[in-house]
């Protein structure tokens, strides 16, 4: 136990103490976009495309989660998913946050499967641009002063 005080003491910080994991990284970005794709399919495949889905939600007594359904196909046909996508886009690039930036890319992803290609690839390289961008950096006349 000693040994580990010890330790501490010649190595830096980031040696002694594990990282912990965490979404902020690329393998957690990863991880959520991944999860992103599988719902996405899930939803597309399972719910939506489905013939037999379709002939019972078209009868007159369709059960109760044909609503649901009907209010997705309605967002596919608005491409509510592909702007939403977009638009955490945009606020991922403005704000540089990494919360935004993650469903930027969650939702474009989900875009990409959702038949929003279009807008899901924009908002899929906005948040991908947000996650790359460093934090740090000040850009503009601040920036250049400090040079």
């Amino acid at each position: 136990m000693r040994t580990a005080g010890y330790l501490s003491l010649l190595l830096p910080p980031s040696v002694t103490r594990p990282r912990q994991p965490s979404m902020k990284t690329p393998f957690g970005a990863a991880v959520l976009g991944a999860i992103a794709a599988v719902v996405a399919a899930l939803l597309r495949f399972q719910v939506v495309e489905p013939e037999a889905l379709a002939h019972l939600c078209g009868a007159g007594a369709a059960p109760w989660w044909c609503a649901l359904r009907s209010a997705l196909i309605a967002a596919f046909a608005t491409h509510a998913l592909g702007v939403a996508a977009v638009a955490a886009g945009g606020i991922a690039v403005a704000t540089r946050r990494s919360g935004a930036a993650l469903a930027a890319a969650c939702l474009g992803v989900a875009g990409l499967v959702l038949y929003s290609v279009e807008a899901g690839a924009i908002a899929l390289l906005l948040g991908l641009l947000a996650l790359a961008r460093p934090r740090g950096r000040q850009s503009g006349a601040r920036g250049e002063q400090q040079a």
